[in-house]
């Protein structure tokens, strides 16, 4: 299965995204994660006719964060900024979604769907600011405005990226 995530990756279709190792305190989870980079393409394989269909879908939640993933880096990239990106899972279920690094610090991001964030849903967040000593964590959802939810951890709406 490796070796075709590869090839995938080697296309410009899938995007892999590999596993945090660096700096690990805790035992992770060393599985890379991928996405299929268009996420129209992605919606017309699964046979979603409209975003009705598309938000009672159940994967609607990995396509959304594959497009907030793949959208993230090609800005960095696009902005010559150069970065390096990974997931983040422990084997206790703690996980961000998207690890980047760069002259910018290491920033962790979450992307939820939602609109509105709970302090349980901080956690995983919260947790790796901490033990990594990440410069910053964001959460991107669809909320209307930024917001600071606690010290170092803000959310910023995907229309604002």
């Amino acid at each position: 299965m490796g070796d075709r995530c590869e090839i995938a990756h080697g296309t410009f279709i899938w995007r892999m995204i590999p596993a945090y190792t660096r700096d690990t305190l805790k035992r992770v989870v060393k599985h890379p994660r991928g996405y299929l980079r268009d996420s129209g393409l992605l919606h017309a394989l699964l046979r979603i006719p409209d975003g009705d269909a598309l938000l009672s879908h159940p994967q609607m939640g990995p396509s959304w964060e594959g497009m907030v993933t793949e959208e993230m880096i090609r800005q960095l990239n696009a902005l010559g900024i150069a970065n390096q990106y990974a997931n983040y899972r422990t084997g206790g279920g703690a996980e961000v979604d998207l690890v980047l690094e760069g002259s910018f610090g290491r920033v962790a991001v979450e992307i939820k769907h939602t609109s509105a964030m709970s302090g349980r849903d901080l956690r995983g967040l919260r947790d790796y600011v901490a033990a990594y000593k990440a410069r910053l964590g964001v959460v991107v959802n669809n909320d209307v405005v930024p917001r600071l939810y606690e010290d170092r951890i803000v959310g910023v709406p995907f229309t604002h990226l």
